[in-house]
């Protein structure tokens, strides 16, 4: 059986189920490590009895379970790079990349150097070690943080995939940070616990609940982190967040309080995805 046999087999097995077809190209791509182009350079290339079996026991683990692509083969792309995902960690979202496009675009548009940049509750890395490789022409130190131990672990082994310097720190937000910082950055937990109800069931069975919800309708972290900010950043410092659709004026009123002004843009999809701070 050839690549594209195996795709189209694939594909009627997850049409039955009513699945998304488009996970069977992508699995297999996924799976077999390739670049999209030398993928499909080679779809006649004749799959190995082993690859071929592990494939559709993968499509029937999806078929029976509803297991994401990311959990399936360990590991999801962002920012054209690979990273490492298990289930101590949320699995990289498009909209992410776009909270890191802001904070690119903040650097170069005021022609930082010389930069520190904390990365709140990290996760698996993905937006310290992004920002450090996508910065690497200017003088930057970049340091990650997260409560869980388990997922700090899981931020070092991207870290050193991508040979890249990043200091990580266990800490419950500021915990045990212990310096001031050009940038803030964080995704925080910030879904409401009273949405749980709306969720996908794979969203639910696969990512950490600790990395998605928080209290106070969602906006827990983002009180602790502004109420306490003005003594981890520097003079000029500025924070990003990505932030819930529905969360607009509630970053705005919690930011005015503590004397920030917010601005929120939004993503691909017209949503209300990112908040800059910056003091008054």
């Amino acid at each position: 059986m050839n690549r594209r046999q195996a795709i189209t087999k694939a594909c009627l097995l997850l049409r039955r189920q009513g699945k998304e077809e488009s996970l069977a190209r992508f699995l297999l791509m996924y799976m077999l490590d390739e670049s999209p182009q030398l993928f499909s350079n080679c779809m006649s290339e004749q799959m190995s009895k082993e690859n071929e079996e592990k494939y559709f026991s993968l499509i029937e683990k999806h078929i029976k379970e509803d297991v994401p692509l990311s959990h399936l083969v360990g590991f999801e792309y962002f920012y054209d790079r690979k990273f490492k995902v298990t289930k101590d960690v949320l699995s990289p979202r498009m909209e992410t990349e776009e909270l890191i496009y802001k904070v690119i675009e903040y650097v170069k548009a005021n022609n930082k150097n010389n930069l520190k940049i904390l990365d709140l509750c990290t996760g698996s890395g993905i937006i310290a070690i992004t920002l450090k490789k996508e910065l690497d022409q200017i003088s930057i130190d970049v340091v990650a943080s997260d409560i869980s131990e388990e997922a700090i672990e899981v931020a070092k082994e991207n870290a050193q995939y991508h040979d890249t310097d990043v200091r990580f720190i266990q800490s419950d937000i500021f915990n045990n940070i212990d310096d001031k910082f050009d940038i803030i950055v964080s995704n925080p937990p910030y879904i409401d616990r009273k949405d749980e109800v709306t969720m996908k069931e794979n969203v639910l069975n696969y990512d950490p609940h600790l990395a998605l919800f928080a209290e106070e309708e969602g906006m827990f972290f983002y009180r602790k982190i502004i109420e306490q900010a003005k003594d981890y950043l520097k003079e000029n410092g500025v924070m990003f967040f990505e932030i819930g659709y529905d969360q607009r004026d509630k970053i705005i009123n919690l930011s005015e309080k503590n004397d920030y002004l917010a601005q929120v843009y939004k993503d691909i999809n017209n949503r209300d995805r990112m908040a800059f701070l910056v003091r008054k």
